[in-house]
């Protein structure tokens, strides 16, 4: 009864006629001519769907009402187009207004360390198709009548309902409703209706099954009482024949000869029963009742497609400027923009994505490169304290071992490894940056150099050769002056 009820609701609406819920009684006006004319009554009406309620109109199986509502769904049955409004009405009972995207942002995503600097909504229609299917079931001169509507979005069949929505007459998104590609969706619409009557198939099989098999067998009784009044049982004789035949073969000797004349009496008598006209008529009658019957109890089910609406309505596309938190937009600092769709039906925001692990995210930290990170692969550097993701914070000084943004590791040109900047030097005898691990120190100067540039000293320590060079100046002054 649900089912009628919620078919009775959806043909009014989609009639464009005013329907008005009244405890469980709807009362429907301002009806379409053409239906008052089929139905024989002027609107408006009221209806229910259980008996014994005065003053209204029963709407169930057998009534005139439902009747009415089928024949004209079977005359009009075409393909109509709808459209859901989400920007002049929210789409659900008792709400207002547009679709807001900060609001729905802000439902499913945590921005820690950034904000919203920017947001602009576009839209594009996506569609999907409901199919009303009319099934009835013909059995014992009665009939059955169950209405299935199936909805199909994205190829799959979705638990849909067009309640509380506002939908208006589609337009204005130029194609025809028999341009639009509903073939697939028929086809997978109508196989999840056979799905969907399964059950009461076969309840009403197993049922028609049970009283086909009584009937039979009361027919089968009925003729074979006639067989053996006219004289010859020849279901009988046949199972007398086989048994004499099995003894035949294991019989000793002595009793064969009677045997023999035993299975030529049985064999006479079958060719008598079956060359009687009256035992050929018998049968011929049987089998032609029995195949009567079959056809009295067999079940017949008419499966038809009385209407298809398209129904359309606007996808969003939110394209968001994040930016630092408490950072003005006129300052210079880490932007990101980020484009996420919205779809307003099934109420679902596109996910975000960790651009180190790859995990969905419903926390959104921006690090200071710009990248969509989770709070698990967000991190600092040891060196200017800014925080960074996992992608951003590969590198390491070699000396100390400290985690360390891009900005703040330099390359030295001698191991080629990366090393923070207090573990740089210059060395003292070319000018060049190396890290520490690439010089040594000289125990004159105490500068740093390369070991390629260390020669011997005259007390045999190790020297840079600046020292060195001044070392043999200094000799060289004192010679000339002896």
């Amino acid at each position: 009864m649900e089912q009628i009820r919620k078919f009775t609701l959806e043909f009014f609406r989609s009639l464009k006629a005013d329907v008005k819920e009244d405890g469980d009684v709807l009362v429907v006006s301002n009806v379409p001519k053409s239906f008052e004319d089929l139905f024989g009554k002027i609107s408006p009406y009221q209806l229910c769907f259980s008996g014994g309620v005065k003053d209204c109109e029963f709407v169930g199986k057998g009534s005139a009402v439902l009747a009415a509502m089928t024949k004209y769904l079977e005359g009009s049955g075409k393909a109509t187009l709808l459209k859901i409004d989400f920007d002049t009405h929210s789409g659900h009972k008792n709400l207002s207004g547009g679709i807001d995207p900060e609001v729905e942002i802000f439902k499913r995503l945590d921005l820690k360390n950034c904000e919203i600097a920017n947001l602009v909504k576009k839209n594009r229609n996506n569609f999907f198709s409901r199919f009303t299917f009319m099934t009835t079931f013909r059995y014992l001169n009665e009939s059955e009548q169950i209405v299935n509507e199936v909805y199909v979005h994205d190829g799959k069949v979705v638990n849909g309902s067009l309640d509380g929505y506002f939908v208006t007459e589609g337009s204005g998104v130029g194609c025809r409703v028999s341009e639009l590609n509903t073939k697939k969706d028929y086809e997978i619409a109508r196989e999840k209706v056979k799905e969907l009557l399964k059950g009461r198939t076969a309840e009403l099989g197993e049922m028609l099954s049970r009283k086909v098999d009584v009937e039979i067998a009361r027919i089968k009784e009925h003729y074979g009482n006639q067989m053996r009044e006219l004289g010859g049982d020849l279901g009988g004789t046949l199972e007398k024949v086989k048994e004499v035949e099995l003894k035949l073969r294991t019989a000793e000797d002595s009793e064969k000869e009677g045997l023999r004349a035993r299975l030529e009496r049985l064999r006479n008598s079958l060719v008598k029963i079956g060359d009687d006209d009256s035992h050929a008529r018998v049968l011929k009658e049987q089998e032609f009742t029995i195949k009567d019957v079959i056809h009295k109890y067999s079940l017949n089910v008419d499966n038809k497609l009385v209407n298809t609406t398209v129904i359309y309505y606007p996808v969003y596309s939110f394209r968001l400027c994040l930016k630092e938190s408490g950072v003005r937009c006129s300052v210079a600092g880490n932007r990101r923009f980020l484009e996420m769709s919205y779809d307003p039906l099934t109420r679902s925001l596109g996910k975000i994505f960790c651009e180190s692990c790859k995990k969905a995210i419903s926390r959104l930290n921006l690090c200071s490169a710009g990248h969509i990170s989770c709070d698990e692969c967000l991190d600092h550097c040891s060196e200017c304290g800014k925080v960074f993701c996992a992608n951003c914070l590969k590198r390491s000084c070699s000396v100390c071992a400290k985690v360390l943004c891009k900005n703040c590791t330099t390359m030295c040109l001698g191991c080629g490894k990366y090393v923070c900047r207090n573990h740089m030097r210059k060395d003292c005898v070319t000018g060049d940056e190396r890290c520490v691990n690439c010089l040594r120190v000289c125990l004159r100067c105490h500068g740093m150099a390369q070991e390629r540039y260390f020669g011997e000293a005259r007390d045999g320590s190790k020297v840079c050769s600046k020292c060195l060079g001044k070392e043999n100046l200094s000799q060289r002054l004192k010679f000339s002056r002896d």
